[in-house]
């Protein structure tokens, strides 16, 4: 009891030594799991990450089960020896402070042979096993801050992938697999599921093939359709190598505009041809819709299309929000 006494209250010293909080060190995890998924904490063999509303809310595994297994969702006294970063051997080093292998930032005490505590240094500070205390980062040289994603996350749990808006990611058999959504759909982290592309808040839009043209004939320094959105656009620089621009920057329309791409422009959206949702970035409630004949108007709500209705034998007038006899005609429709 006296040990463990002894730690807490260096742990104590340690936090109290750079601020009274420990900051988070990265942007939070959880923005790619769905609600109450659990995963390991990327930055310690010992504790879990329960994700609520993308926010991690954490939990520590102590005394004689110190290790969090991923798999069970609980904590064990050890782990697997596939999960080798994860090993910690109080062995012949009874009373004295160990690196996290998996955290630079970490550490455990060995309260005896057999039980190691897990503690943590405050910001800007690394554990060091050599003086056995929390050093400033330029008295450092731990480089210890990668993982794999399928040694923190169970098999079967899908989440998302930063690299595109229809991307995400899947453990199976602990190996990380790519998946891609169907065509008309984008990955949704806060369901973990595949939604229509409108439900997604997207800033990774997948680049349309050939978006900035062929290697015989390159678009350069032009505005091009994102292929995904009506407001959205990619601008195709030119390559000093006369190359396709391999990776054109992606920009959107203010609210109430689309992007025209014959001429160049945001412009008003009834004078726009697309078929995305017509709802987005829209302030009406009731929008027209491209459905020939300009007869049709959809319902939108959050900028998501409800539902589309039809004015029938009469014509949809975005300006008064309703329909009218008098024919009405549009580039939109």
């Amino acid at each position: 009891m006296e040990k463990f006494g002894a730690f807490v209250c260096l742990a104590l010293l340690l936090l109290l030594h750079n601020g009274d909080l420990v900051e988070a060190r990265d942007e939070d995890i959880c923005r790619l799991f769905s609600n109450n998924t659990v995963i390991r904490d990327p930055d310690s063999c010992s504790q879990s990450i329960t994700c609520i509303d993308h926010v991690s809310h954490y939990s520590t595994c102590s005394g004689s089960t110190p290790f969090f297994d991923k798999d069970t969702g609980k904590c064990v006294k050890s782990l697997s020896s596939s999960t080798s970063s994860c090993s910690i051997s109080c062995k012949g080093v009874a009373t004295h402070f160990l690196a996290d292998p998996k955290s630079c930032y970490g550490y455990y005490y060995c309260a005896d042979q057999e039980t190691p505590l897990y503690g943590s240094c405050p910001p800007e500070t690394h554990f060091n096993a050599t003086t056995q205390t929390c050093t400033r980062l330029y008295e450092s040289n731990c480089t210890t801050s990668s993982f794999e994603y399928c040694s923190i996350v169970k098999n079967s749990v899908n989440f998302d992938n930063l690299a595109g808006c229809n991307q995400y990611h899947v453990c199976e058999k602990g190996v990380l697999k790519d998946k891609t959504c169907a065509s008309a759909s984008y990955y949704q982290a806060s369901t973990g599921t595949c939604v229509a592309k409108a439900l997604v808040d997207c800033d990774a839009h997948p680049l349309p093939t050939n978006v900035c043209g062929k290697a015989s004939k390159p678009t350069e320094n032009k505005f091009v359709s994102d292929g995904a959105t009506c407001r959205g656009y990619f601008f195709c620089a030119k390559q000093k190598d006369g190359t396709p621009d391999p990776n054109p920057a992606w920009n959107q329309c203010p609210q109430d505009r689309f992007f025209d791409q014959s001429n160049q422009k945001c412009n008003y959206p009834n004078s726009v041809k697309c078929t995305a949702d017509r709802c987005d970035g829209r302030s009406p409630t009731f929008v027209l819709s491209s459905t020939p004949g300009c007869r049709n108007y959809l319902v939108c709500s959050g900028g998501v299309t409800l539902q589309e209705k039809s004015c029938g034998n009469y014509f949809f007038d975005e300006d008064l929000g309703g329909c009218v006899p008098n024919v009405k005609t549009y580039t939109a429709c």
